[in-house]
């Protein structure tokens, strides 16, 4: 392995819409990626491709190229992959995974090798995305004195670090989940009320998609209440009432609707006492189920 260079040579194992998107980011930020490999070797090509210098190799023969190794692969396969791992003594080998903490990597430790973590606050929907690294926030961990270059090498990505030891790492990717891949679902729900209603499932996306936005740019500078609008914003009891009769011919979307807006009235939000105590009252009342279509399976919202 080559050593002595400020920023440290990288391999890549892992060729997916995260790895690709990183190894072009930490390569534009100067860590230069000399090794590339996935289990579709097609994906690593057209990854080595994109790249300065980067060369496609075998999962084995990859440890021996760069001082610090990442592991960019789906969690459920992240302890067969170190387990077979080929670590050299004081490599660094770092895992993107949220919900999964340096145990994942104890093989690692045993053989002499650093373990770290560095894990995204940010979706990658497509390959050859690094732009989407800029500007977000970014888990570490480290074994000893890795969290020092981790921390680094975030910064020199565009992006800002934050420590995750000692966290809870099941409740902080539940918490990333909630943020990113349950907005899709909430979409999936909405577009599943506006078809309800008798429009045309073709046009929600469309049409939705400006609510949608508006909230996440609201959210962007305004606290969570200020944020909010919308019926129970405004503390208007009887709308909220007539959206859930309006759902209960669907139970799970009725439900989820009003599990939300049971999240949203715990909020210090600044509406009389009455109106809250009326909401609270409204959403603990059981669906009538003479509004349940007969017959009918309920389908699954998420």
């Amino acid at each position: 392995m080559k050593r002595g260079t400020r920023k440290p040579e990288v391999a890549l194992l892992g060729a997916g819409r995260l790895g690709s998107s990183l190894a072009l980011a930490l390569d534009a930020a100067g860590y230069r990626v000399v090794a590339v490999a996935s289990r579709r070797r097609a994906a690593a090509s057209a990854l080595a491709k994109r790249l300065k210098r980067a060369e496609v190799r075998t999962a084995r023969e990859l440890w021996e190229r760069a001082p610090w190794v990442f592991l960019t692969v789906p969690d459920d396969e992240l302890a067969r992959v170190s387990a077979g791992a080929q670590v050299q003594p004081g490599q660094a080998v770092v895992h993107c995974s949220g919900a999964l903490g340096l145990d994942a990597l104890a093989r690692v430790a045993e053989r002499g090798g650093l373990r770290g973590c560095l894990h995204p606050l940010q979706a990658f929907p497509q390959r050859f995305a690094p732009e989407r690294l800029r500007g977000v926030s970014c888990g570490i961990e480290g074994d000893g004195a890795l969290a020092g270059p981790l921390a680094r090498m975030v910064r020199a990505l565009g992006a800002r670090p934050f420590s995750l030891r000692g966290a809870d790492r099941a409740r902080y990717h539940a918490a990333a989940v909630l943020a990113s891949n349950y907005v899709v679902a909430l979409r999936a729900a909405a577009e599943d009320a506006w078809a309800l209603a008798g429009l045309p499932r073709a046009q929600a996306g469309r049409a939705l998609q400006p609510l949608t936005q508006g909230a996440v740019d609201a959210l962007g500078s305004l606290s969570l209440e200020r944020a909010l609008t919308g019926p129970i914003a405004r503390g208007d009891v009887q709308t909220v009432a007539r959206h859930l009769q309006a759902l209960a011919p669907e139970p799970e979307l009725r439900a989820l609707y009003a599990q939300l807006a049971a999240q949203l009235i715990a909020r210090p939000l600044s509406l009389p006492r009455a109106r809250l105590r009326a909401l609270r009252a409204l959403l603990a009342q059981r669906p009538d189920p003479a509004r349940e279509r007969p017959g009918r399976r309920a389908r699954r919202v998420i």
